[in-house]
């Protein structure tokens, strides 16, 4: 039981900080659910739902962590993000990313491209850190990773979380074949590192299932780590050609 409740108190602390060739082109809308891992011990402790919707112009996507089966009888946890901004030639152009967490404020970051910063809300304080072309939050960077026009790692950007904003270098590991509760993929390995190294994440994108990140695992700086793992994806129809 201590272990289980400490692995669910890891989804708040994980989730909050930050997780290039060809790709197929991103569908307009969409749904993934994933097993979530307690690290590499098989520990089944919850279910992540991302979805997705775009018009070639402007992106929305969410993604809401749920503790289920035995895990919610001892901790009952739900932890939602949500990404919104702008798609581009070189890729997504996050405008405001936001946090609900069951028992805690409302946070949010929001994105001023012209002044070059963020505004960081956490209910409770708030600070701004500067922005750049190509800046992500920690939603949006996995399908960033996807996108045409993005820059081709290695590459630094910042990463912009709740609490946050981390600057970290993604790096392209190759191809991998992964095991999913959906089966075996072929897929394409990311990672995503902040300068301190207490940001880790990694994203595997499946070249059959139009490079989605099928595979998200984060790990803190005292080595926990949360496996999102799909079981099922639910596609729209894909836009054909890149964005202007």
């Amino acid at each position: 039981m201590r272990r289980m409740l400490r692995a669910i108190g890891l989804l708040a602390m994980l989730l909050a900080h930050p997780a290039m060739a060809e790709f197929a082109p991103w569908p307009v809308q969409g749904r993934i659910v994933y097993r979530v891992y307690h690290g590499d011990s098989g520990l089944h402790i919850g279910r992540a739902t991302h979805t997705w919707s775009h018009d070639a112009t402007r992106y929305s996507m969410e993604t809401l962590v749920e503790t289920t089966g035995l895990a919610a009888l001892f901790k009952d946890f739900r932890y939602q993000q949500r990404s919104e901004g702008a798609l581009t030639a070189a890729g997504l152009r996050p405008d405001r990313f936001t946090v609900d967490q069951r028992g805690k404020p409302h946070q949010a970051a929001v994105f001023d491209w012209p002044k070059g910063e963020v505004r960081i809300d956490r209910g409770d304080s708030t600070r701004q850190a500067p922005l750049k072309p190509g800046d992500q939050d920690v939603l949006s960077i996995a399908h960033q990773l996807a996108q045409p026009g993005a820059a081709k790692a290695p590459v630094v950007l910042t990463v912009v979380s709740n609490k946050s904003a981390a600057v970290a270098t993604i790096r392209d590991l190759g191809e991998a074949t992964v095991r999913l509760p959906l089966g075996e993929v072929s897929a394409r390995h990311f990672s995503v590192r902040s300068d301190d190294g207490k940001v880790r994440i990694e994203v595997w994108l499946a070249a059959a299932q139009h490079d989605l990140p099928l595979r998200i695992r984060i790990e803190n700086g005292k080595g926990d780590v949360l496996d999102q793992q799909a079981e099922r994806v639910e596609l729209g129809k894909p836009v054909q050609g890149s964005p202007s």
